[in-house]
């Protein structure tokens, strides 16, 4: 799975078979090649975000299969330090585009997707091993881009009470209030045989952990450990993909703790009080197991 959203500056995500042939979320198989396994390591960053993705592919035929297999590199996204590495061996790439068009698209001129693509033979009857490695931008999330977290802090100088002594604590929360989206596409992986098999897909951050994270989908078949969030998923339908927001400037908890200071110096502050609840709710998902 090689694809991360593009709208949000997705890290890209599934890796997909002939994908000029059948586009983002193919629907026929002229194969019978299905996707075993794989593991997602998605590394944060602001100014980078660096995945390590590893699938076992399966050739259920007796016959050996020829694909060219890809992953889109949304135009706007710059993607670096691009490797793959099949059976263990570089393994080289092109790069073409191609534009998509969908039924009832605002847009008459299509999407443009770039692709990154290589040939593989996949023997009968064996699995393959594929490794990608690459790092992508995330989005800046900062002036007008509002995300419901962005906006909850947002709006609490609105009901900040005149001359509060909440105010060095509602100038902190401000000033750390610029995060970042990134994301993964799963639903390239539909072009497989069959369901995923399993997924277990992993998001770090260095030094603060998975606290730094402020917004996070799927909400299911998730948990977060000390050192990261994790998904797990059995025989996938990839029907969806993994959106991230993050903050760097605070883990949940650190914010959660200026937030009830500035509370108990301006109790009648309901804005602040919708921020609480927010960081709240998201610090007992993070405690979940």
């Amino acid at each position: 799975m090689l694809t991360f959203l593009a709208a949000a500056n997705i890290a890209y995500g599934d890796v997909a078979p002939d994908p000029l042939d059948s586009g983002l979320s193919p629907s026929v198989l002229t194969h019978r090649v299905g996707m075993a396994s794989e593991e997602v390591n998605i590394f944060l960053g602001e100014e980078r975000v660096a995945i390590n993705a590893k699938f076992m592919l399966v050739n259920l035929s007796e016959k050996d299969a020829v694909l060219e297999v890809g992953f889109p590199t949304d135009h706007r996204d710059e993607v670096l330090s691009l490797k793959v590495f099949v059976g263990g061996e570089p393994a080289s790439f092109r790069e073409e585009s191609e534009r998509l068009y969908y039924p009832g698209s605002i847009d008459e001129n299509g999407i443009k997707v770039n692709w990154v693509l290589w040939k593989m033979t996949f023997p009968g009857r064996s699995e393959t091993e594929l490794r990608v490695n690459y790092k992508v931008r995330p989005r800046r999330n900062e002036d007008f881009l509002f995300t419901p977290y962005r906006e909850l802090i947002e709006r609490i100088t609105i009901g900040q009470s005149g001359g509060s002594p909440a105010s060095d604590h509602i100038s902190k929360l401000r000033s750390g209030m610029t995060t970042f989206s990134t994301g993964y596409l799963l639903v390239t992986g539909a072009g497989w045989y069959g369901n995923i098999g399993e997924a277990l897909i992993n998001v770090f951050y260095e030094g603060k952990g998975p606290g730094v994270i402020r917004r996070f989908s799927p909400e299911e078949n998730y948990s977060f450990l000390p050192d990261r969030l994790q998904w797990k998923f059995f025989s996938l339908d990839p029907s969806f993909n993994v959106e991230l927001e993050f903050n760097p400037s605070f883990t949940v908890e650190e914010e959660l703790s200026i937030v009830r200071w500035a509370l108990a110096s301006d109790e009648s502050n309901q804005d602040l009080k919708n921020l609480h609840d927010y960081l709240e709710s998201l610090s007992d998902k993070m405690k979940e197991r």
